[in-house]
């Protein structure tokens, strides 16, 4: 593999956009408790006997919790500890802007890669016919939710445009380095919440299994609650409700599944997220499900049962060791 072909796939890892190249894959098996207790809901309950609301459970009627809600609540607390200039958010218009940054560089990517053929390297006056390729203005109508989309789009043309000034042929490197100065500095970039678990336009580098209990005889009990008017703090009428939920104690298994990230590489910005993300289910844990405000649904990784398979492509064949999870443990 050539120099100038390895620095384009660092530069598309910068980006998130490498999934068309594995470099890296990480398994890693987690193993939790819930401290306190647990309901992860299925809506209203509907059949005789059943509480008003139950738990949601698998085909053979036992409890788990879906990969979805666990990783729904690892984005969501990644998110809550940057502050908004650095990330966006899931559920506001802040996520489609990114997501539209993402999908303009994408194809930007893909105008250049398709160049290729006439060696690493591009000639200034195709940065332009690349920009016209893209139709940025076009693309931007499909993320109505993001505030600014047009300007972005504008932006986006007229910086990718200006790193072509003042030359007539760009080398790679020089290429990799004027675009990524210029997207860094733009804010054109993708932010690293969605480098890690996508968004509309880029595909997440992470996956999450159902998480299922390492007790098959979980015990659910039922608990007769009352509604409570949020501006009032008096009880609504009628509102009283019984829910399902799982004591405190009990274990569950998922895995983490990992594409190029090297959860060992201390320099990268995404891995060092994710570790920091680990770290911290085993220090303070995170809250899934339901009934949060009465303390619900406070899981704690269980260090001693976790582990990681760390795989890595050496020579088209992919190389694994398993390690420890406390090796990994380490603040980002």
């Amino acid at each position: 593999m050539s120099d100038s072909y390895s620095a384009w796939l660092e530069f598309k890892r910068f980006l998130g956009l490498d999934l068309d190249y594995l470099g890296t894959y990480t398994e890693i098996e987690i193993v939790v408790v819930n401290e306190t207790p647990l309901r992860v809901g299925s809506g209203r309950g509907e059949g005789l006997g059943e509480a008003d609301l139950p738990i949601v459970r698998g085909g053979d009627g036992k409890p788990f919790i879906p990969g979805s809600s666990l990783k729904g609540v690892f984005r969501s607390w990644l998110e809550v500890i940057h502050s908004p200039e650095e990330t966006c958010r899931v559920g506001d218009s802040s996520h489609d802007c990114c997501s539209l940054k993402t999908e303009l560089i994408y194809k930007l990517i893909k105008g250049i890669e398709k160049r290729f053929y006439k060696g690493f390297k591009l000639e200034a006056d195709e940065l332009k016919h690349i920009i016209d390729e893209i139709n940025s203005r076009k693309v931007a109508e499909r993320y109505r939710r993001c505030v600014g989309a047009e300007e972005i789009a504008k932006r986006f043309d007229s910086v990718v445009q200006s790193i072509a000034e003042g030359t007539q042929v760009l080398e790679i490197p020089t290429l990799i380095d004027k675009l990524k100065n210029v997207l860094v500095k733009e804010k054109l970039a993708p932010c690293i919440i969605c480098r890690i678990f996508g968004n509309k336009a880029l595909a997440a580098h992470i996956g999450i299994s159902d998480a299922k209990p390492v007790n098959t005889d979980v015990k659910t009990f039922i608990r007769t609650r009352i509604a409570i008017e949020r501006f009032t703090k008096t009880t609504l009428p009628g509102a009283l409700f019984e829910y399902e939920y799982i004591p405190e104690g009990y274990k569950w298994k998922f895995k983490i599944i990992v594409w190029n990230i090297d959860l060992g590489d201390k320099g990268s910005d995404t891995s060092s997220k994710l570790r920091f993300l680990l770290e911290n289910l085993a220090s303070i844990g995170l809250f899934v499900g339901g009934m949060r405000s009465v303390g619900h649904g406070l899981l704690k990784l269980v260090i001693e049962e976790s582990k990681a398979k760390v795989c890595k492509v050496e020579n088209a064949v992919l190389k694994c060791e398993v390690r420890p999870i406390k090796e990994f443990l380490v603040p980002g």
